[in-house]
């Protein structure tokens, strides 16, 4: 039989702790594709979109002999890009039975005050999963390998293609990818990065930067890659030749000050090479829990053995936002919820609160082109 002592325990919280940080959202940042973010549109689209693609030009206008009429030229053809956005929507149901034995039974102020605080938490839990799916969503257009796959009624993204439901494509050319033979000529990667004496990175990142030039007008100006490969940078020979034994590889190398959502300085570094001091490298290893509901793995946004190369160039990495009508109680009127929405509603039988988040949003590259994901080392 238990003690009077055990029974009648007191129940002292010391601090809630979360063993696990929370996804750090840097890549939404540095796109600017957060919810509320500078990179973020809506132009009308509710369930589907499309934008027109109206190219500039880099041919050059007709010379003609004098007193001869004006040569005819042919109209600059319009592209037209269809899709349909991916939908997150999510619930919890918080009873109130359950929030109403949180606390001390014999302080109510307590009571209350530790039901509104785990509301609050678990809202926060909504608002951290729908910053993650918008962040699992950039992942796939930067790697061009988003998948969409169905498990009942749940329609969850992954990168890899086997029993996948669909493909959400980018449009990223086939030779923006593996090695990177971008201009048909040849692999821009054409030496592992692992081998430090005979990997000619620099030369290999100038050829990059050259393939934008041609591809799209851009340039190279940033390079998101796992530590590993960072690594191999600065202990290779080509990059030791330009700045000499007695000098630094890089001009800045310096860890992010921002922080995650629950304060968690975020875990990545900023560095510019001396060989090329236009160009940002985001080291990070950096990842999210994907997969199956009930059967996510860890993933990195870039692979141990690639590297993301892109040309930002203005307005074209964007984060398109959807809309759709939604009633947030029965009965109630309609309002159209674009891009990421958050509400809460009460429910009898059992009495509870709801609490809802819902997204329809896609990340767009408008120039297919401006980012390749290269395997640096193999």
């Amino acid at each position: 039989m238990a003690s009077l002592q055990e029974i009648l325990r007191p129940q002292v919280l010391t601090r809630v702790i979360s063993r696990m940080a929370a996804a750090d959202g840097s890549l939404l940042r540095l796109f600017g594709m957060q919810a509320g973010g500078p990179s973020e549109t809506h132009v009308g689209h509710g369930r589907e979109g499309v934008y027109h693609v109206y190219n500039n030009v880099r041919t050059i206008g007709q010379g003609r002999a004098p007193g001869t009429p004006a040569g005819r030229t042919s109209r600059q053809k319009i592209g037209r890009v269809p899709f349909v956005y991916p939908r997150l929507h999510e619930q919890i149901s918080l009873l109130a039975e359950e929030l109403h034995n949180v606390g001390r039974i014999d302080n109510p102020a307590v009571r209350d005050q530790a039901g509104e605080d785990y509301i609050r938490r678990q809202t926060q839990t909504l608002a951290q999963r729908g910053s993650n799916w918008r962040t699992a969503l950039l992942v796939g257009m930067l790697r061009d390998s988003l998948y969409v796959f169905e498990d009942g009624d749940t329609w969850y993204p992954s990168y890899t293609s086997a029993s996948s439901l669909y493909q959400i494509s980018f449009g990223m050319p086939a030779g923006n990818k593996s090695q990177l033979d971008m201009t048909g000529t040849g692999d821009l990667i054409d030496t592992s990065w692992a081998s430090t004496t005979t990997a000619n990175i620099p030369k290999q990142l100038l050829d990059i930067n050259a393939a934008f030039q041609r591809l799209n007008g851009g340039m190279l100006t940033d390079v998101i890659l796992p530590v590993q490969q960072w690594s191999n940078i600065i202990s290779n020979d080509f990059v030791s030749a330009v700045h000499g034994s007695a000098t630094s590889p890089f001009t800045v190398f310096e860890r992010k000050t921002e922080t995650g959502p629950d304060g968690t300085q975020i875990n990545e570094f900023a560095a510019r090479l001396i060989t090329m001091p236009q160009v940002m490298f985001h080291v990070t290893d950096a990842g999210l829990e994907v997969g199956a509901p009930g059967s996510e793995t860890f993933t990195k946004h870039v692979e141990d053995n690639n590297a993301i190369f892109i040309s930002r160039m203005p307005g074209v990495h964007t984060m398109y936002t959807g809309s759709e009508p939604i009633s947030e109680y029965d009965n109630g009127p309609k309002t159209v919820k674009v891009g990421f929405s958050a509400w809460s509603k009460e429910s009898s039988n059992p009495t509870s609160t709801e609490v809802f988040v819902l997204d329809n949003a896609l990340p767009v590259n408008e120039v297919p082109t401006s980012i390749a994901y290269g395997t640096v080392e193999f």
